[in-house]
């Protein structure tokens, strides 16, 4: 073997077999603390759906998807050294609550609360129209514009296509005063993109994606 076919190697060896990854290894988020929220999963305290979320093609249901994606995007987060909170885990998949957007408003609230560097809310979309598809972000002031950008230009080269891309008043993204994305993976609804959702490979490229983009705007 050649010195220079050695050196390769060391260098394949040392990036991990990574080439051409979009994660950088000095991506640190040591010190940061971010809040992700895996949408929907509400029950009343009688145990009875409360904001469970869409339920598609296939029966893939939103709220399933979308703790699925937190937990992974929590995982790639910590082991970048940032702190993680989840609004809901695998331990406890299930919030409880009375009231849709009064739950809603505490998720964002508890970023505040906890000073976060950032909160994301992943959802998927719905729709009686099966043709619908493409991924969404939604932000509301300027301090969390970076972040979409990023998250959008992270997403679209998983190929899903774009649905919207626009600042918008729901009831996380106004009341989060830290920077806020509210990002919706995918339709469920759509067939061929329910099908991609409910791939855990597909899953992970999902958080990857997310992770990515908050790597580039509050990464060192």
């Amino acid at each position: 073997m050649t010195l220079v076919a050695v050196r390769v190697g060391l260098l394949v060896a040392l990036l991990g077999g990574a080439c051409g990854a979009t994660t950088a290894p000095h991506q640190s988020l040591a010190g940061k603390l971010f809040v992700v929220d895996p949408g929907h999963g509400v029950r009343y305290p009688d145990g009875n759906p409360l904001n469970v979320g869409a339920v598609g093609s296939g029966g893939i249901e939103e709220m399933k998807l979308t703790l699925a994606i937190g937990e992974d995007l929590a995982r790639r987060l910590r082991h970048a050294g940032a702190r993680v909170v989840l609004t809901r885990s695998y331990a406890r998949p299930f919030r409880i609550a009375t009231d849709r957007r009064k739950d809603n408003r505490a998720r964002a609230a508890l970023a505040n609360h906890l000073g976060a560097t950032a909160f994301v809310s992943v959802h998927a979309d719905g729709s009686l129209d099966p043709g619908k598809r493409g991924t969404s972000v939604f932000w509301l002031r300027s301090n969390s514009a970076a972040l979409a950008r990023a998250v959008r230009a992270q997403l679209a080269p998983l190929g899903l296509g774009e649905s919207e891309f626009r600042t918008r008043d729901l009831a996380v993204t106004s009341e989060a005063v830290v920077p806020a994305v509210l990002v919706e993976v995918g339709f469920v609804s759509n067939p061929a993109q329910a099908r991609l959702l409910a791939t855990p490979s597909f899953q992970e490229r999902e958080a990857q994606a997310l992770f990515d983009a908050i790597a580039q705007v509050f990464g060192s």
